[in-house]
């Protein structure tokens, strides 16, 4: 099993900078993150593994900040009406 590079997600309710900032602040400090970017014009975040990564950590705290991930096999996933971190506000 080789090693992979880097992950990308494809974030569907990417509103504005802040959910950029929240997303980034939220992901970096988990066990087995070695960088995280994310790209609000894309909808993506890309990060890239260290030891122990837990791609579940990932997800679970993205959808508890109220982000929709999407599922390359399902193209209808519906989009939220507003950004996550306005909510929050």
């Amino acid at each position: 099993m080789t090693k992979r590079a880097k992950l990308t997600f494809a974030i569907a309710n990417l509103g504005c900078s802040n959910c950029v900032a929240a997303i980034e602040n939220a992901v970096m400090p988990l066990p087995g993150v070695a960088y995280v970017g994310v790209s609000l014009t894309g909808g993506t975040m890309t990060v890239r593994p260290g030891p122990d990564l837990n791609v579940g950590a990932i997800v679970s705290k993205l959808t508890g900040l109220g982000y929709v991930l999407l599922d390359e096999l399902c193209p209808g996933t519906p989009w939220a009406s507003a950004c996550p971190c306005r909510a929050r506000q």
